[in-house]
């Protein structure tokens, strides 16, 4: 059913279960698993300094994800793990993303707000989670 899942991710130990959760469903049709972190890029024309900013969040998202593809890799070793890091508007980008790679799902973890707390601010605004809920031509797994 789902054989391309697409796992966005702010490179957050939390993002694991996202990440363990489209392994299962991929496993099941010998499918992929999409890992993409987007640097979110600042507005403005960027010059050189902030150029090799972008590239240093770049190279350290990129052994992350190299971490956990390796990690998951051994685990099911039937499912393709990929990895993609991306500069620019995230939402933006995970929604071409997946349209470029023709995702069946995609699978994100979202962060919870306690509405009775310090967040009470940020209670209804909008998640990225909800936002490319929102927006995405496909099914979103929000794994909590």
């Amino acid at each position: 059913m789902y054989k391309n899942i697409l796992v966005p991710t702010d490179l957050a130990d939390k993002s694991e279960s996202s990440i363990r959760a489209a392994l299962e469903l991929a496993s099941q049709e010998s499918g992929c698993v999409e890992l993409l972190h987007v640097v979110e890029k600042m507005g403005g024309e960027p010059d050189g300094e902030i150029e090799g900013f972008y590239s240093k969040l770049g190279e350290e998202a990129s052994q992350k994800l190299t971490d956990w593809q390796q990690k998951f890799q051994a685990e099911y070793p039937r499912t393709t793990v990929n990895k993609t890091i991306l500069v620019g508007k995230r939402a933006q980008e995970i929604l071409e993303f997946c349209q470029e790679k023709e995702i069946d799902l995609i699978a994100m973890t979202s962060r919870t707000f306690n509405v009775n707390g310090d967040d009470k601010e940020t209670f209804g605004v909008g998640t990225l989670s909800h936002k490319v809920a929102l927006f995405a031509p496909v099914s979103v797994l929000v794994v909590r």
